[in-house]
């Protein structure tokens, strides 16, 4: 499968006739995809931590930006 995703994206670099240019990949991954459901949601159950995380992220960006440091690292969980 990995290799058909590869073919597929070589080959829409090498026809696409505009930027920007999307494709809609068939192939599907087998098994759950409940996981989707959970994925980059936002609600009152995390907002606060999401909040909290984002603060420290800007200032950790910030720090590393005063200090000479084009680009800071990932904080860890």
């Amino acid at each position: 499968m990995q290799m058909q995703f590869a073919r597929r994206a070589l080959d829409l670099i090498a026809n696409a006739t505009a930027p920007e240019t999307v494709t809609r990949n068939p192939e599907t991954w087998p098994g759950d995809n409940s996981w989707r459901d959970d994925y980059a949601r936002v609600d009152d159950s995390n907002r606060a931590e999401l909040m909290a995380r984002g603060e420290a992220r800007r200032k950790q960006q910030a720090d590393a930006k005063n200090a000479g440091i084009k680009r800071a690292q990932m904080i860890s969980d």
